[in-house]
C-alpha cells in the first residue's frame, strides 16, 4: 500500500528496518505526534504490537519482553510527559543491560521554546542512561531515505552491543500526522533507496565478530588461580550459557559455586558443585570463614542478598577475581583485585582448558559444602511439613509448585529474598527473572507479563502488595497477554522488608513512615481486569488455587496474607536454626 505522506513514508522505513534487524514486538501508546509510526507499526506483519496506556508500564513490558526472549524490543510514545513516563524502564535497561529502543515523537523545531502545547526538551531527555541518542529531523526532501535507515540502525547496533542497553530515537515530526495524502518525491525517494526494499537486509550489514573466537586470559588471572588450593565461585545475574559454563568449571577446579537466584543454578540443578542454600549456609560461622578464606572467583553481578555481597566483601586478602561483561564497575564492596571485562562463558571456558582438574584432595571441602546444603534442604522440609503459614513458606512451596515448562518472576523488596533463601532446591529448574538493574518495585507487574510473553512459557509472579499497589494498572497487561501470568501476592499490609531492616526498631514513626499499612485487598481489583482470583489461607489451599489457575491457562491473582512482624521473627529463626546445625563444628 502507497504511503499518503512523507510522514508516513519515513515511517514505514523506520518500522520496516526495525524488523530487519531483529526487532519482534514493539509496545505503543496512544498519542497523536506519534501517529505516523503508530500506523506503520500496527500495519507491518513482522510485529508483535502491544497496545497500553500507561507509558510506563509499557516501557517496563517492554523490558521485560527482551529480558525473556533474549531480544531486542522497541517502545514507542509520543511527546511531553510521555516521554518522561519511560525515565524508570530506560533506567532499569540500562543497568540490567537489556535492549531497548525507545522512539518518541516530538515537535518540529519552530514549536520548541514558544509554549507549543505538550512540547517540552527531549533533546538526550535520558542523559547517560541511553548507549546512544539519535534525533531524526520532520521528514523531507532534503532528508535521506539512506540516512533515516542509518540512524535506525545505528541505534540497534548499539543496543544490541556488549554491553547491552536502551537507546534513544527522538522523531520530529510537522503536520499532517494523519494518514492524508499530501503530495512528496515518492518515486524519487525509491530510486535512491536502490534494491533495499526487497533484499530483505538492513541497510547497512555489519560485520559480527565470531562468538567462538578463542579468548586470551590475562596471565595473572590464571597465575591467581593456579596459585590457590582452594577457591570458591560466585555466580550472579547470568544468562544460561554463562552459568552454564561457570558450573562446568566449579566441577573442573572442584570448587563449590553458590549461585544467585537469578543466575539459573539455585533451584533443580543437581550437580555436586553447586551449592543451592549457600545463601544460609553463609549464616553459619563456619562457611562464611571458608568462603572468604580461599580464591573467590566471580561470575556476574547483581546479588540479592547481602550475605553474598558479604562475601565477597570479605575476600581479601584472598585472591578476588571479578569477570563481568559489563565496562562500568561492578563491584560494590570495592575488594576485587583483579578485573576481567569479558563475555563470562567465555571467560570460564577458557579458564576450564587452561587450568588442571581438581586434585583428590578438593573432594573432602567440596563434599562438605554439598552435604552441608542437603542438610539445610531435609531441615526446611522438616520445618514446612506442618500447616504452618509464613512468607518462606510460601517461598519453599511455590519453588515445588512451578511446573518445568513454567517460569518464574521475582518481584523486588521482600518476595525476591524469600525466594533466594528459602525456595527449596528440589524445584524445577526454570528460567527466573526480576528487575534487578535498580530494584525498584514499580514496573513490575508488567515486567512480568513482557517476560512471559518473551521467554514463551507460563509465569508465576512472586510480588509483594505495595508492589501490586504500584503497579495496578499493568494487570490490563495481563488479559491480552501471549502467555497467562500467575500473580501471588503476599499481601503483609505494608513493606514488609522494612520490619528486617534496624530502621524497624529504631524508628519512632516506623509503622506511618515505612511499613506504610494501606488496608486494602485485591480482590476488586482482579474483577475490574477480568482475571482469576482466590484467598488460599494455608499451604494446602495455595497449591489446590495455584494448580487450578495453572491448568485454566488463564492469569490469575493469588493473595496470600501474612503479618509482617511474624515474617520478620521467622525469617531470623530460621537463619539462627541453621546456624546452630553447624556450630558445634565451627
Amino acid at each position: 500500500m502507497q504511503e499518503p505522506n512523507h510522514n508516513y513514508f519515513a515511517a514505514r522505513l523506520m518500522i520496516e528496518e526495525l524488523v530487519r534487524l531483529g526487532v519482534r514486538a514493539i509496545g505503543v501508546a496512544p498519542g497523536s505526534r506519534s501517529s505516523p509510526l503508530a500506523e506503520a507499526a500496527a500495519a507491518h506483519p513482522g510485529l508483535d504490537l502491544i497496545v497500553h496506556p500507561d507509558e510506563r508500564g509499557l516501557g517496563f513490558y517492554m523490558v521485560g519482553r527482551a529480558r525473556g526472549g533474549f531480544y531486542p524490543t522497541a517502545v514507542l510514545v509520543t511527546s511531553g510527559t510521555a516521554a518522561a513516563n519511560l525515565f524508570p524502564a530506560v533506567a532499569e535497561a540500562h543497568h540490567a543491560g537489556v535492549p531497548l529502543i525507545v522512539l518518541t515523537a516530538d515537535r518540529p523545531h519552530e514549536l520548541r521554546d514558544c509554549g507549543a502545547n505538550q512540547a517540552t526538551d527531549q533533546v538526550k531527555l535520558y542523559g547517560p542512561f541511553v548507549r546512544r541518542f539519535i534525533e531524526l529531523p520532520p521528514p523531507d526532501e532534503n532528508v535521506e531515505p539512506g540516512f533515516i535507515l542509518a540512524a535506525v540502525d545505528d541505534a540497534v547496533r548499539a543496543a544490541t552491543a556488549d554491553p547491552p542497553g536502551p537507546v534513544h530515537l527522538n522523531c520530529l515530526f510537522r503536520e499532517p500526522l494523519a494518514p492524508v495524502a499530501r503530495a512528496y518525491p515518492r518515486r524519487a525517494l525509491l530510486r535512491a533507496l536502490g534494491g533495499w526494499p526487497v533484499s530483505g537486509a538492513p541497510w547497512v550489514r555489519a560485520a559480527q565478530p565470531s562468538e567462538s573466537r578463542a579468548i586470551e586470559l590475562p596471565s595473572a588471572l590464571v597465575d591467581s588461580i593456579r596459585a590457590q588450593r582452594r577457591g570458591v565461585i560466585l555466580a550472579g545475574a547470568l544468562p544460561p550459557t554463562a552459568a552454564r559454563a561457570a558450573a562446568d568449571l566449579a566441577a573442573h577446579l572442584g570448587w563449590p559455586l553458590l549461585p544467585d537466584i537469578q543466575s539459573g543454578l539455585r533451584l533443580g540443578v543437581e550437580e555436586p558443585a553447586i551449592i543451592s542454600h549457600a545463601d544460609l549456609l553463609l549464616c553459619a560461622r563456619r562457611f562464611a570463614r571458608e568462603a572468604a578464606s580461599g580464591c573467590l572467583l566471580q561470575f556476574g553481578a547483581g546479588f540479592v542478598t547481602r550475605r553474598f555481597l558479604d562475601c565477597a566483601a570479605a575476600a581479601r586478602p584472598a585472591p578476588r577475581i571479578l569477570v563481568s561483561a559489563f565496562p562500568r564497575r561492578m563491584d560494590p564492596a570495592h575488594g576485587a583485585a583483579l578485573r576481567i571485562v569479558a563475555d563470562p562463558a567465555a571467560v570460564a571456558r577458557a579458564l576450564r582448558t587452561a587450568l588442571p582438574p581438581a586434585p583428590a584432595r578438593a573432594a573432602a571441602p567440596l563434599r562438605a559444602w554439598t552435604d552441608a546444603s542437603a542438610r539445610v534442604e531435609r531441615e526446611l522440609a522438616r520445618r514446612f511439613a506442618g500447616a504452618e503459614w509464613s512468607e518462606p513458606r510460601i517461598a519453599w512451596d511455590l519453588a515445588r509448585l512451578i511446573e518445568p515448562s513454567g517460569a518464574w518472576f521475582l518481584g523486588n523488596s521482600l518476595p525476591i529474598r524469600m525466594a533466594a533463601t528459602f525456595a527449596s532446591a528440589r524445584g524445577a529448574c526454570v528460567p527466573v527473572a526480576a528487575s534487578r538493574g535498580l530494584s525498584g518495585i514499580d514496573g513490575q507487574v508488567a515486567a512480568a507479563a513482557g517476560f512471559a510473553a518473551g521467554v514463551g512459557r507460563p509465569v508465576t509472579a512472586l510480588l509483594g502488595d505495595l508492589t501490586l499497589l504500584h503497579d495496578l494498572n499493568s494487570l490490563a497487561l495481563l488479559r491480552g497477554n501471549a502467555q497467562p501470568v500467575v500473580v501471588v501476592v503476599i499481601n503483609n499490609d505494608g513493606g514488609g522488608i522494612f520490619s528486617l531492616l534496624p530502621i524497624a526498631d529504631s524508628a519512632r514513626h516506623f509503622e506511618r513512615v515505612f511499613a506504610a499499612p494501606h488496608g486494602l485487598r485485591f480482590r476488586d481489583a482482579a474483577r475490574m481486569f477480568g482475571l482469576r482470583y482466590a484467598a488460599p489461607d494455608a499451604p494446602a489451599a495455595l497449591a489446590r488455587a495455584w494448580r487450578a489457575a495453572a491448568r485454566s491457562g488463564e492469569s490469575a491473582i493469588l493473595e496470600v496474607r501474612t503479618r509482617r512482624a511474624d515474617t520478620a521473627r521467622r525469617v531470623r529463626a530460621l537463619q539462627a536454626a541453621v546456624a546452630r546445625l553447624f556450630a558445634r563444628r565451627a
